[in-house]
């Protein structure tokens, strides 16, 4: 079985690390010094030694912390400041920026599924005091242009860098171009601890208190550390199909935690306030240290999807100036009909494509867009490409190349 999603970042060495932590390190489940270690070494990779840098539990927290700390607010009670945002993104973004009492305004996108600068200047107002540049896949975004843009109407400059860790624009990290930036090692992004987001304060004259946030409860420490003893069997038994078995009683016993909660995807979700736990941290470090090797596999999963698919598929449009580490590989079809007819194939054949991005422009399909303040045909690229994109496997667990291409034939 082929899985372009589950359990894609738990390997084995990530389940080692954890049975460490659970046998012999549970004093120091949730407190110790792992996190002001993680903080320091995260600015050393990034070459970003003198930017601020706080640790979250989750990106809401992080995004929601940076939003009501943000300069010249005005009534933080009715949705007057706005954000423009990128047409095409995750539910949990729009809804920190709703529960932090911002207006979210969509900006379309263009072919790199990044937001295009042309629908910007039509969106921005008065209002707007920030823009959330996403890094979309494999591509960062220009942000040059949107630096001359954030300059050009006053906004503070937000990176999205959950898909781009460790990509670059001309030997520059992404993450240090913006006001500030928010990256994730959560479960299914380019290296994993579980969860973590951290905000990364690069403008000196943005002065952020540090944050008061609250210790997760020990309950959730362990349901975290679960998740990658769970996910890691489930992968090995993948072929035998008892990974469903084993994923629904941790679903339903409350084994892990969940991804989204109902709330959320209702845009009603307003926890914000939970620190990392000091495991995670511990497994965010050991992580760091494997992310050049991964990132050199997604690599070379990508170039042969471009070697052996280019003939028939569209792939994001790729920019000349970024050194992109290919989160996940997008390919476009001509019409949302022969997407889903190509997904129900594949599973016949035990391969499970890369849907969560697909179907709907706020992800995952069923958030509530009305909630979300997004009126139909406000992006309608995005509402295009979103039904007709398809994420392939480029994890560095994934070796079936010639499978994937043979049934996409």
């Amino acid at each position: 079985m082929i899985s372009a999603q589950f359990f894609t970042t738990v390997n084995f060495k990530i389940f080692l690390d954890t049975l460490k932590l659970l046998t012999f390190k549970l004093p120091y489940l949730r407190f110790g010094q792992e996190v002001d270690r993680l903080e320091i070494e995260l600015k050393q990779y990034l070459n970003a030694e003198h930017s601020q840098i706080y640790s979250f539990y989750n990106w809401r927290s992080a995004l929601y912390h940076w939003l009501t700390n943000l300069p010249n607010l005005t009534d933080l009670t009715n949705w007057t400041n706005e954000v423009l945002v990128s047409g095409y993104t995750c539910v949990s973004v729009i809804n920190t920026i709703i529960q932090a009492w911002y207006k979210p305004v969509y900006v379309d996108i263009d072919e790199s599924l990044n937001m295009q600068i042309e629908d910007a200047e039509k969106k921005v107002s008065n209002n707007t005091k920030a823009i959330i540049v996403q890094h979309t896949f494999w591509n960062p975004a220009n942000m040059q242009a949107w630096t001359e843009f954030a300059e050009k109407h006053n906004l503070v400059l937000i990176e999205d860098c959950a898909h781009a860790l460790w990509a670059e624009i001309g030997w520059k990290k992404v993450g240090t171009f913006g006001d500030m930036a928010i990256f994730s090692t959560w479960r299914d992004k380019v290296i994993s601890s579980v969860t973590w987001w951290f905000l990364l304060i690069n403008n000196p004259d943005l002065k952020v208190d540090k944050p008061k946030l609250i210790p997760v409860s020990r309950k959730l420490a362990l349901q975290n550390l679960n998740y990658n003893i769970i996910a890691y069997l489930a992968w090995k038994m993948y072929d035998i199909k008892i990974w469903k078995v084993l994923m629904y009683i941790a679903n339903k016993f409350k084994l892990i935690p969940p991804i989204l909660t109902p709330n959320e995807k209702a845009c009603r979700f307003d926890n914000f306030f939970y620190q990392l736990p000091n495991s995670l941290a511990y497994l965010a470090r050991r992580q760091l240290r494997q992310v050049d090797k991964i990132n050199v596999h997604r690599v070379q999963i990508a170039n042969q999807y471009k070697e052996k698919l280019a003939w028939k598929y569209e792939f994001p449009k790729e920019e000349s100036f970024a050194k992109n580490i290919y989160f996940g590989f997008p390919i476009f079809f001509d019409n949302e009909e022969n997407l889903k007819k190509k997904v129900i194939e594949a599973k016949k054949h035990w391969v499970y494509l890369g849907t969560y991005w697909t179907g709907q422009n706020i992800v995952p399909v069923g958030s509530n867009l009305e909630n979300c303040l997004y009126q139909n045909w406000n992006c309608p690229k995005a509402e295009d490409l979103a039904k007709r994109v398809l994420i392939l496997a480029n994890h560095f667990q994934f070796d079936k190349v010639d499978k994937i291409v043979d049934l996409l034939k």
